[in-house]
């Protein structure tokens, strides 16, 4: 019998699969199989080892414990570990912690280079809730580089309501001169829904931005609420 009692022989890494993925069993049971797919190290093993950011378990304390673990593990493995996440970002939709341990691994522009190359994937998808790409949105403010900006900006008219919302709040991070246009843009659109424009008047209030150069159009169009109202130099007030 081998280390930890999982045996050996070509089966062995299935074995340590089953053991990952089986979000009922012992939380040590699931930790030890993750240390032997690391010190294995292969690809298989790997792939094997990020199956365990794919779904959560009851308890977010042992839930991110065991995914931080992972985590460290990925990034423990180096330059072995990068088509392994690669192909896990492009497939799955768990992919927060894996897409840190690419960034830490490889740096910025080749992380981002797998995120945008998998989010194109992603909007491929057609016919049933696209949480892929909703995960790999939710992603992109993590990653501060210009292709991400630009991504975001055409996020911010994507037809998923989520997905908009999420591209609006990383939008955002990059600053006034990048992201007040296409905010104006969205507040002005008769079919934005009332709650992203709720959030996007939260967010102007709170770094206290100005819209006065869509005045005219902002006052022409009534598309505020009752709850908020232009103020002076262009700033939104609570009603």
């Amino acid at each position: 019998m081998g280390l930890f009692g999982f045996g050996g022989g070509g089966g062995k890494i299935q074995r340590l699969e089953k053991r990952v993925t089986n979000k009922w069993g012992q939380p040590a049971e699931r930790q030890r199989a993750m240390q032997v797919l690391a010190d294995i190290g292969s690809e298989e093993a790997l792939d094997a080892l990020l199956k365990r950011f794919s779904f959560r378990i009851d308890g977010q304390i042992n839930d991110e414990d065991e995914k931080r673990m992972g985590y460290e593990f990925l990034v423990a493995a180096g330059p072995r570990a990068v088509a392994p996440i690669e192909r896990f970002v492009s497939e799955s939709d768990g992919v927060y912690w894996p897409l840190r341990a690419l960034k830490e691994i490889v740096g910025m522009e080749p992380a981002v280079e797998a995120l945008l190359r998998a989010l194109d994937r992603a909007e491929k998808i057609t016919g049933r809730v696209n949480e892929q790409k909703v995960q790999l949105v939710s992603n992109l403010r993590d990653f501060p580089h210009p292709r991400v900006r630009d991504r975001l900006k055409v996020l911010c008219r994507d037809p998923n309501d989520e997905v908009r919302m999420m591209a609006v709040d990383g939008l955002l991070t990059y600053g006034k001169d990048e992201a007040l246009p296409v905010i104006a843009e969205r507040i002005l659109d008769p079919e934005e829904t009332p709650n992203i424009k709720a959030v996007i008047f939260e967010q102007l209030i709170e770094n206290e931005w100005s819209l006065e150069p869509w005045r005219a159009e902002l006052e022409e169009g009534n598309v505020f609420p009752a709850h908020y109202r232009l103020g002076a130099g262009g700033k939104i007030m609570r009603a």
